[in-house]
């Protein structure tokens, strides 16, 4: 009772703002958005790829490998995504990761805390790992967003965290503005396994906050696997998308 006594005080003298209009609104999905808002939101479903969970333009078609999983298969077993990277969520993920918001972390990890991402089973992983920063990069920005969205996940599921092994041993020049092959060159050998023991035979979820081209989640994939990971899979709060 207390507990509600003061969440309605607190309601009273700071009631709760849409994060992207910036509206009052009595209910906000997952404390963070108004209906309107949430609407604006494109959410990924079928069809898509079954592997990478690229997202085919045509609704009414069924899953199918893509052209990138035909000629080029990815070390991940399957990967998939919430929502295209845009808008009112791409606002979002910025204001958490690039504007000190990081109260909106706790909202954005609930957003992909499903049971089933079209068709990704959640409770086939035995470990939760976040894609990790370079030091520098994390003294700069003072927290990991993966990390933060990995820890949100691992309670709702109740799947061990583990957010020590994987380790970025190399900085690397920001991808923003760089293509598929120039990210995959910039990546490649950045990535190392502190204690392999650790990964051993386990059933990797990496997390991130965005995918892009999938550069860096490959490279986290493949040396999780060379370090004897049983398999890895991939899932991200938002797609960079051309069309959905």
């Amino acid at each position: 009772m207390l507990k509600e006594a003061l969440r309605d005080l607190a309601d009273a003298l700071f009631p709760p703002r849409c994060r992207s209009c910036r509206i009052v609104a009595a209910e906000l999905t997952n404390d963070l958005f108004c209906g309107a808002c949430e609407e604006k939101i494109r959410y990924i479903r079928n069809p898509l790829c079954p592997a990478c969970g690229t997202p085919f333009a045509d609704s009414e078609g069924t899953d199918h490998l893509c052209g990138d999983c035909l000629t080029a298969p990815k070390p991940f077993t399957v990967a998939r995504s919430v929502a295209a990277f845009e808008g009112v969520l791409l606002e979002a993920i910025h204001a958490f990761k690039y504007r000190n918001k990081t109260g909106m972390g706790a909202g954005l990890g609930r957003m992909m805390t499903g049971d089933s991402h079209a068709g990704m089973d959640m409770h086939g992983y035995s470990l939760i790992m976040p894609v990790p920063l370079h030091i520098r990069r994390l003294r700069e920005r003072g927290f990991n967003q993966s990390l933060v969205l990995a820890k949100v996940l691992a309670t709702r599921h109740a799947i061990p965290l583990d957010f020590v092994t994987l380790r970025r041993e190399r900085d690397t020049p920001p991808q923003t503005m760089m293509g598929r092959k120039e990210r995959q060159a910039n990546i490649k050998g950045a990535f190392g396994v502190a204690d392999k023991e650790r990964i051993r035979k386990q059933r990797v979820l990496l997390i991130d906050d965005v995918y892009t081209t999938g550069s860096t989640l490959a490279e986290c994939a493949r040396v999780l696997l060379n370090s004897g990971a049983a398999q890895v899979g991939v899932l991200t709060l938002a797609r960079a998308i051309k069309d959905v």
